[in-house]
């Protein structure tokens, strides 16, 4: 055999093997790939992931969370002057909740701080910034969103039908968290909405949908979409955010001078 061929036979030979790996490694990459970005979760039944959510909000010490509203005013006083539109804080079981309040007035939005503990409530005042305690029905108390026989959990166990699974989803591009997440859709009743929210949310059937992170079963986002009387092809919305189960702060009255 001529050298030229015997020398570019090996140089061939000795090419085919990185091209070889290079190929094997790029399958691999794509096996990997398509396995990651598979949306299927452990199947579960839709009415037992609304159940084991229930427990797991009823057996948490406390967590942190975020509410906040789109569409028609909904008044936190009987003159309708102050509305609410957003807030974020914690709750502490059985009672305790501390919030940021943003609140919007006639020519005026302002964060007010709130507390409550059990059925007191205090306020920062809008004008002075002093606390002060709150009449019974005025406010926005979120402690009774997470109370266990009226609040989200009760509604959860008891006033949900037509309750789905769809699709899993990644809310991360909703400042959500970044993983897979079961999806439940359902409706629900409105009168214990009515009661927990302070009569902000109902009394006339809402539409619902969860968020749920699979394995502790944490409910991380719900959102409830209003039917406005007055308009019919309008809805407000109300998204609720929950994150830290059981990273506790404490939570005491204000000093009310």
């Amino acid at each position: 055999m001529p050298s030229f061929l015997y020398k570019r036979g090996v140089s061939i030979l000795r090419c085919e093997r990185p091209y070889a790996t290079i190929i094997l490694a790029i399958l691999i990459l794509l096996l990997t790939l398509t396995a990651c970005s598979d949306p299927n979760l452990p199947e579960i039944p839709a009415e037992e992931l609304v159940q084991q959510t229930a427990a797991r909000m009823k057996e948490s010490d406390g967590f942190q969370f975020t509410i906040a509203r789109d569409g028609a005013p909904a008044f936190l006083d009987p003159g309708e002057t102050l509305s609410f539109r957003r807030a974020t804080g914690a709750y502490v079981a059985p009672d305790r909740a501390l919030a940021t309040v943003r609140v919007i007035g006639p020519g005026l939005i302002t964060d007010v701080d709130v507390i409550s503990v059990a059925e007191i409530q205090w306020q920062t005042n809008v004008v002075t910034g002093d606390w002060e305690e709150l009449p019974p029905n005025w406010g926005f108390n979120p402690a009774v969103l997470f109370d266990d026989n009226i609040g989200i959990q009760a509604v959860l166990l008891a006033d949900l039908s037509q309750v789905t699974l769809a699709e899993p989803e990644n809310l991360a591009e909703s400042e959500g968290p970044d993983e897979l997440l079961y999806s439940v859709t359902a409706v629900a009743s409105g009168a214990n909405i009515y009661q927990m929210s302070g009569f902000l949310i109902g009394p006339e059937q809402v539409g619902i949908q969860l968020w749920i992170r699979p394995e502790t079963f944490e409910l991380v986002r719900i959102v409830l979409r209003e039917p406005e009387p007055e308009y019919e092809e309008l809805e407000s919305i109300w998204q609720v955010d929950i994150s830290n189960y059981d990273e506790l702060i404490d939570i005491q009255p204000p000093v009310v001078e």
